[in-house]
């Protein structure tokens, strides 16, 4: 008689909130590549290659995809970590985490995302087939969330606003890539030395309008009906 499964039960309390730093990010064309044929004999290593240049922005190394390559320092590890098919969700303790390094984290992102086209060469060499992912997209977002912890294990799980608002903003804008919620509490002279803006995204489904920060001269570019129709300037 085959053994039953067990079923998910969580413990009835939540834990107690922990003001959050959320990433999430995912790949762009992931299932168009994923339909291919034998196309399992490759997803592994492309993932990997994906994976390790992730962990690299946050456990150091080099990154060897930036326009000026270099040693980047170890942040601190993040305390919760998530496969999710096509991407992933880190979760950090904002209060251990510190403002300084929530810069530098956001600027190592943004680089990664701007440096994705040598990332998909390099894949390319290790995975021999057409339409790999072309972009990879992140987002940032803080505030409080609530630890699940499974009755029959000891995984756990996270649930919590920011978790919601990050995996939105990922997608929100395809010509963007990198997307923060100014719930990240960023001075304003950081923002402005690392070149980033402060804009309204009116059109997140499921969520009110929402202030966001985003790379000033990429939003520049953006065409004008893509501006009018997914932000809008904040009102001084």
């Amino acid at each position: 008689m085959p053994k039953r499964i067990k079923d998910i039960t969580f413990e009835p309390k939540a834990g107690n909130p922990i003001n959050a730093l959320v990433m999430m990010f995912d790949l762009s064309g992931f299932s168009r590549f994923f339909s291919q044929p034998d196309v399992q004999q490759y997803v592994p290593k492309y993932l990997n290659k994906i994976f390790n240049c992730v962990s690299i922005n946050i456990n150091g190394g080099n990154d060897w995809w930036g326009e000026s390559p270099g040693y980047l320092s170890s942040l601190k590890p993040p305390i919760h970590q998530k496969f999710l098919g096509d991407g992933a969700l880190y979760l950090w303790n904002l209060n251990d985490f510190g403002q300084t390094n929530v810069v530098i984290l956001a600027n190592r992102l943004w680089n990664l995302k701007n440096g994705f086209e040598k990332v998909s060469g390099a894949c390319s060499e290790e995975v021999p087939v057409i339409d790999l992912p072309e972009k990879i997209r992140f987002g940032l977002s803080a505030g409080s969330v609530y630890k699940l912890t499974y009755t029959n294990s000891i995984q756990t799980e996270y649930i919590g606003y920011p978790i919601n608002l990050a995996s939105r903003l990922q997608g929100y804008c395809r010509d963007l890539g990198f997307i923060a919620s100014a719930r990240l509490n960023l001075p304003p002279k950081k923002l402005s030395e690392n070149g980033y803006i402060k804009v309204i995204a009116k059109n997140l489904k499921g969520f009110p309008k929402e202030i966001v920060i985003v790379d000033g001269t990429e939003y520049e570019e953006l065409d004008n009906e893509t501006r009018e129709q997914l932000f809008e300037r904040i009102k001084i």
